[in-house]
């Protein structure tokens, strides 16, 4: 919706009226909002809405469909962040509260970035502390999103990454064999 000059005849000046300017920078303004990658508040334009639930799966925690539960952040001691990732929106445990790739697997390697997929399964095996999450289905979607992130590197870098995530798979997978679970917390609900 432009608003011409009485001088524009073809190939003059124009100029935009306030209110197509306005909406311009809204638009604008919510286009990066919802582009750019990062923490967000749940319902935050673009990013999923969260529900407020009794009991959902784990996905649904993680993946953002789900609000983290009543009296979560003051048992646990931290607010899970939203995150969108590559491969979708994910809550995660915050770096300060300890979310991180856990030894001997890093972050970030030559041919791998998993720090939001660890982020992720952490805030998963923190929902099985808290009584809520299930071990092999956070254990599960941490495959997919290591796997899902290795499509971002170079195309001699996935063969690398695809390995480490099958290996960090195979020690999870072992770990529950041993009968390997995270230790519940006490929380009032």
């Amino acid at each position: 919706m432009l608003n011409r000059t009485a001088t524009d005849r073809g190939g003059g000046r124009s100029r935009l009226s306030k209110p197509s300017v306005r909406l311009g920078l809204i638009a604008l303004s919510a286009f990066l909002i919802w582009s750019v990658s990062g923490t967000v508040a749940a319902g935050t334009l673009g990013s999923p809405v969260c529900h407020p639930t009794e009991r959902v799966g784990t996905v649904a925690y993680l993946a953002g469909d789900a609000c983290p539960p009543a009296d979560f952040a003051a048992t646990m001691g931290y607010e899970p962040v939203l995150v969108r990732t590559s491969y979708g929106w994910r809550y995660e445990k915050p770096p300060w509260a300890g979310g991180a790739c856990s030894r001997p697997l890093s972050n970030q390697g030559m041919f791998w970035e998993f720090g939001h997929a660890c982020r992720t399964h952490d805030y998963g095996y923190d929902l099985v502390r808290f009584g809520v999450g299930d071990r092999n289905r956070a254990d599960a979607l941490f495959y997919t999103d290591m796997m899902a992130s290795c499509r971002g590197q170079s195309v001699t870098g996935i063969p690398g990454c695809r390995a480490i995530a099958r290996w960090a798979h195979t020690v999870l997978v072992v770990g529950d064999a041993t009968g390997f679970d995270p230790e519940l917390v006490v929380h009032a609900s």
